[in-house]
């Protein structure tokens, strides 16, 4: 899970094969490949979108990492 932490804190736009994210207007997204998988504002999750097992895998331990964040 450690490239979804980082992915969790990159902030430019870098398409690649795997976990990467990157933020635009405020909003944080967490991509898998070329998918979208989530979409986060400061205090909430905004869309989610798990299709495999590794892609619900990924996301679940994503919005555990984001809760905690959500509430500072």
């Amino acid at each position: 899970m450690k490239c979804i932490d980082q992915a969790l804190r990159e902030t430019e736009f870098r398409p690649r094969a795997k976990w990467w994210g990157f933020v635009r207007d405020g909003r944080r997204y967490l991509m898998r490949y070329h998918h979208t998988i989530a979409i986060f504002s400061r205090t909430e999750v905004l869309y989610t979108w798990a299709e495999t097992k590794t892609d619900k895998a990924g996301l679940t331990y994503a919005l555990t990492v984001f809760k905690p964040l959500a509430k500072k």
